[in-house]
């Protein structure tokens, strides 16, 4: 059967109006019902007409528990442009998005604002995160196993350390966590080779370093740890430059912003950060980063297993779970990361700390919690009490009043779906009838 949804149904109920008629009709009938009902508290959050490149705003009277309204832009002034029809709002809770809370205080002076204490959670977790992803070398567990090779077996393993030695180099003048990773990645690579030399199966190595079988199948194909790919350069990339700019490195020019001006002449149109970056390793001495193992005589040799590496992400959700919701081996890489990992004991105090203030704190208790967050030293953490002072009457309003946004979270969930069922093709009339019918 051929035509549109809506016109398909209206054939099989004999109904002779249009589409757009029943569509205008319904829509009024909306319309004309969210005037009726004055809204005094407000939840306002976003969703996504196309994910991650267009946005709509959605309105929700937290105190009725239904969609408001539906704002076809993203922007502080469609939300100033509603409230100002709305001067009967009084509390407006959303999320740490900046446009809102601009929003909100041109729209409705006379509201308070409330953050939303989930969002806040999720920012501290995502600050303690990103330092936990500086200190990446220390988030290692305890190696799980010693593997002895006897001394016939020592003549491939040796073979194997050499031919990894000679042809893998490490790049030097990585950015930190970069280089941090690649050094994880080379210490596994010559173990795995190690490993294989000295006879073992892929299922038992798999089992001993915490591998899963195609990267294990990939690296045991290969001789030397491969480069990560790199795209080809472009005339806004320096690396589309690289051997001019080597070449009168050599020659002496060592000034930035001569070469800058050099290679713009050529073509260049990038910035010169950039350009920076790329000379920025050869300021430093390169050293070799492999070199031959020398000849002595075969010995028997132990192999360990290096302890497994947890991401930083898994590590900071783990700073927020209490003691009684952790299982055992979640507690044994708690209380190890505490022994071994800088900071990790005063980050899980005060993230636990930072959720009981927002669930049965008081004022004074988030001021404290602030000065000590400060105290610690911890850049990550400092960095996030910085951004809660510039929001503070709202963060303060998340401790004191009772009002969120996990209504408004699930009604987005429930917009997502009716999009979906109408394929995406429904527009911001339609989908606002549907919501607030």
């Amino acid at each position: 059967m051929g035509g549109r949804p809506g016109q398909r149904l209206m054939n099989r109920l004999g109904m002779p109006t249009g589409r757009q008629t029943l569509i205008r009709q319904v829509t009024a009938a909306v319309r004309r019902a969210i005037c009726v009902n004055p809204i005094r508290v407000l939840g306002v959050d976003d969703w996504a007409w196309n994910k991650g490149k267009s946005f709509g705003t959605i309105l929700v009277d937290l105190e009725r528990g239904v969609v408001a309204d539906l704002l076809p832009t993203r922007s502080a002034d469609s939300l100033t442009a509603w409230l100002e029809q709305h001067p009967e709002v009084m509390v407006v809770s959303r999320d740490r998005q900046g446009s809102y809370a601009d929003g909100a205080r041109r729209g409705a002076p006379q509201a308070m604002q409330v953050a939303d204490r989930f969002h806040l959670t999720l920012n501290l977790t995502q600050a303690v995160e990103r330092e936990l992803a500086v200190q990446r070398q220390y988030l290692q567990l305890a190696p799980s196993k010693t593997l002895e090779l006897a001394p016939r077996q020592l003549n491939r393993a040796r073979s194997a350390d050499r031919q990894i030695a000679i042809q893998s180099r490490v790049r030097q003048q990585e950015v930190e966590m970069r280089r941090q990773r690649r050094q994880e990645n080379m210490e596994l690579f010559q173990t795995l080779h190690r490993m294989k030399a000295a006879g073992l199966k892929v299922t038992e190595m798999a089992k001993e370093l915490g591998l899963n079988r195609r990267r294990l199948d990939r690296w045991l194909r290969l001789d030397a740890l491969p480069e990560r790919n790199r795209m080809q350069p472009r005339p806004g990339m320096p690396e589309a430059f690289r051997e001019h700019l080597r070449e009168r490195w050599e020659a002496g020019c060592r000034h930035g912003r001569t070469l800058f001006a050099e290679v713009r002449e050529l073509g260049y149109v990038g910035c010169f950060s950039r350009l920076a970056a790329l000379l920025s390793p050869w300021r430093q001495p390169s050293a070799e980063a492999a070199t031959l193992l020398p000849q002595t005589p075969l010995m028997a040799e132990t192999i360990t297993a290096p302890g497994r590496r947890v991401s930083p992400q898994v590590a900071a959700a783990l700073l927020g779970k209490i003691g009684s919701e952790l299982t055992s081996r979640q507690r044994e890489i708690v209380d190890r990361f505490k022994q071994h990992c800088p900071g990790y004991a005063v980050m899980r105090k005060l993230v636990l700390s930072f959720r009981t203030i927002l669930r049965v704190g008081k004022l004074a208790t988030l001021h404290a919690w602030m000065e000590r967050a400060l105290k610690t030293g911890i850049h990550a953490l400092q960095r996030f009490v910085r951004t809660l002072k510039q929001d503070m009457g709202a963060v303060e309003a998340a401790v004191t009043e009772r009002w969120s946004n996990g209504p408004v979270e699930g009604h987005v969930n429930r917009l997502k779906t009716i999009k979906r069922q109408m394929y995406g093709r429904a527009g911001v009339e339609l989908l606002r009838a549907r919501l607030c019918a």
